[in-house]
């Protein structure tokens, strides 16, 4: 039974509460070894990743900081989720990408 009802979360945040609705979430980056999203939302209780994209090309690019050793790298971003699944543009990964909730950023804010 509670499987199930977190299931149904789960479904329900990655599919019923994508909206151009602002808000604000803490991010890390997950170092996974695969072409699909790499950033874990902290401020809730669904374990999922999701691509950052930044809405103008004049904020930092949170995919472009990790230096490759420090960890953990945390943001605060504000914005809002794409409707549908994709991938960001200007994303670049070895491999086929996979299909994700993309989060367009238009403020960022670097916590670690």
């Amino acid at each position: 039974m509670i499987r199930v009802y977190i299931f149904l979360s789960a479904l329900f945040f990655i599919f019923g509460s994508e909206t151009n609705k602002e808000q604000n979430l803490i991010v890390s980056y997950s170092v996974i070894a695969c072409s699909c999203a790499q950033w874990k939302i902290e401020n809730n209780n669904v374990d999922e990743n999701i691509y950052l994209e930044r809405a103008d090309d004049k904020i930092l690019d949170a995919n472009k900081v990790w230096d490759g050793e420090t960890l953990p790298l945390k943001f605060k971003v504000k914005g809002y989720f794409k409707k549908q699944l994709g991938v960001p543009k200007d994303y670049s990964s070895k491999g086929k990408l996979e299909l994700g909730k993309v989060f367009i950023y238009s403020k960022i804010e670097k916590i670690k």
